[in-house]
């Protein structure tokens, strides 16, 4: 019997995020249970301490499910860092027909064998073997030399062509938050794994943004995910390694105060832009482990944020401009995550970057219930995860977790999961 429940883990660097939903026939999700409460143990992407990090997943699991009054099922999280890659291969197969001289009908298993065709060739090249494929995302079909083809099931053809971008996490990573799943004591099918990227497009990004073109940049606290999309495709990932956790510890530094404290000031006096705030405003500003408090202005809290911020965005800018021309960027930028409730960091973004810059918080229109707390931008990765993990079809599974299951999977939900990410 297949389970209704779906449930998202968007584990970041800085905050644990939870939504148990249940899906409708009307292809609606009902939100049954949302908790949220701070990551520890966990950086950029990487593991750092394995009980921290469990410890930080029971709590939040066990805060969502008495919300929702049942059990987390189905769950599906997402994964990102440095250790995340992509390349791009060509796979080409012959259709074959009943006669030499006539093409062949092309079925789901010809687009099966074409992206596993390109899926092989990336395998056997130096640098990933030890990484496991997250997505296979094709970027163009062809049918003898006709290209730009969207999805060739049911044409005709001698042979098919298809250029994929594959999306490689390393198996260390994966495998040490999958521990962490486990000893909280859930279980994640190895293929549950979404690339945050791709879940967070799920939930912000309009049919008009992918196909015009735009740059999706989701700043949580240890990250930026910056994704270009073009012609309805995402053509490129970029990660880099820096966000609203260098924010805060700069403040803390720059403050001489603790690290939650200066994420207090953050959320509540900063702005990206100095020249935006009152320098007339003073705050206190606790002192560390006890000592003496000190009053600062606001203008010394955001000329802080605001240089950690330059800093952070320029990187984003160095590291994206290679791979996009103004011209590619109809829509200009997508900003979401945690770190977009920062005042005036869409001004500063649009400054980096010269483009247009639109802060988005998730689209709820599938969704009902308690969807109120959902209407922020950090929430990006939940609910996409969420869209992601409906468009599935699962069996709900065992209790139990066998890292050797890596590999498995049915044809059929690799042939949903291809032709979901394509379009």
């Amino acid at each position: 019997m297949k389970t209704n429940i779906i449930t998202a883990l968007d584990i970041g660097s800085q905050q644990i995020r939870v939504i148990i939903a249940q899906s409708h026939k009307d292809n609606r999700l009902e939100i049954k249970g949302i908790a949220q409460g701070s990551s520890l143990g966990i950086e950029r992407g990487i593991v750092r301490d394995i009980t921290a990090v469990s410890d930080a997943i029971r709590k939040v699991m066990e805060e969502a499910e008495t919300v929702a009054g049942f059990k987390a099922q189905n769950i599906f999280t997402n994964i990102s860092g440095e250790h995340v890659r992509t390349n791009i291969a060509d796979g080409r197969i012959s259709i074959p027909s009943i006669s030499a001289n006539e093409p062949g009908e092309i079925t789901p298993e010809h687009l099966e064998q074409v992206i596993e065709e390109s899926k092989n060739i990336v395998k056997i090249q130096k640098g990933f073997e030890r990484c496991r494929i997250l997505h296979s995302i094709p970027q163009s079909y062809a049918i003898d030399g006709h290209e730009d083809i969207y999805n060739p099931i049911n044409m005709n053809g001698f042979v098919l062509l298809a250029r994929v971008s594959s999306v490689f996490a390393e198996i260390t990573p994966l495998r040490n938050l999958s521990k962490c799943i486990e000893l909280a004591g859930y279980h994640i099918d190895p293929e549950s794994f979404v690339l945050s990227h791709i879940a967070i497009a799920n939930a912000v990004l309009s049919e008009d943004e992918r196909r015009l073109g735009c740059l999706l940049m989701d700043i949580g606290g240890g990250t930026c995910d910056i994704s270009l999309f073009n012609r309805g495709i995402m053509e490129k990932i970029l990660v880099v390694p820096m966000a609203g956790n260098s924010i805060t510890e700069d403040l803390a530094i720059g403050l001489k105060t603790t690290i939650a404290n200066a994420e207090i000031i953050k959320c509540e006096y900063g702005s990206a832009l100095a020249s935006a705030v009152d320098a007339s405003v003073d705050i206190e500003i606790e002192g560390i482990s006890g000592r003496s408090s000190q009053r600062k202005s606001v203008a010394l809290v955001s000329h802080v944020i605001q240089h950690r911020v330059e800093e952070m965005l320029s990187l984003c800018y160095n590291k994206a401009k290679e791979f996009y021309t103004p011209e590619l960027v109809t829509a200009g930028i997508v900003l979401t995550g945690g770190t977009a409730n920062l005042r005036n960091i869409d001004a500063a973004c649009e400054s980096a970057f010269n483009l247009n810059v639109k802060i988005a918080s998730p689209n709820l229109d599938r969704l009902f219930g308690l969807v109120n707390q959902l209407e922020d931008p950090g929430f990006a990765t939940a609910v996409g995860l969420l869209y992601y993990g409906a468009q599935q079809d699962r069996e709900p599974k065992s209790s139990s977790f066998n890292l050797t299951n890596f590999q498995s999977i049915k044809l059929i939900d690799k042939l949903k999961k291809i032709l979901k990410d394509f379009t």
